[in-house]
């Protein structure tokens, strides 16, 4: 079995205000896309350094930080991942994809087509989320344990992606 343990930079903080209202609009009541959007508007920052304060701006994306509604926000705005060769597993910013094949080049050719062709990275790039090729990483599992000690060569983005032995 080969697994793609997937990476998003600052989930959380990339979620597009526009783009979730609009998906929780097709599914959910109206009053509950109402309360999301009254929770989101007019969201404001500004930075401190030392004696100096920047300008107020107006967030435009990210979720709140300390919401216990945040996971789930993400949950419902990354539900419509795009169906891929291998299963997916999603928690939060935790995406997990696996699939099992007879040979490690298959897998290899597998994983590369979901991670690294039209299917996660045009959604990422759609949906303004950000997948790290730097920080996903890639791991194989086998009922024989030594023929799990095979790297496998998974591609996302251009680069390929780290493999780790014992993934956490």
């Amino acid at each position: 079995m080969g697994a793609i343990f997937l990476d998003l930079t600052a989930a959380y903080n990339t979620i597009w205000h526009t783009g979730l209202l609009a998906k929780l609009t097709v599914s959910l009541p109206s009053w509950f896309v109402s309360a999301v959007e009254l929770l989101l508007r007019n969201r404001r920052f500004r930075v401190h350094m030392g004696d100096k304060t920047s300008a107020w701006r107006t967030q435009k994306n990210c979720l709140p930080q300390c919401s216990v509604l945040a996971p789930t926000l993400f949950n419902l705005y990354t539900n419509d991942l795009p169906v891929t060769l291998c299963r997916r597993f999603a928690y939060a910013d935790d995406i997990y994809c696996a699939m099992q094949a007879q040979i490690f080049a298959e897998l290899e050719c597998d994983l590369t087509a979901d991670t690294a062709h039209a299917r996660i990275t045009r959604y990422c790039q759609q949906w303004r989320l950000k997948p790290s090729a730097s920080k996903t990483i890639a791991s194989a599992f086998h009922l024989q344990n030594t023929r799990a000690a095979r790297e496998l060569t998974v591609l996302m983005n251009g680069q390929t992606l780290k493999h780790d032995f014992t993934p956490v």
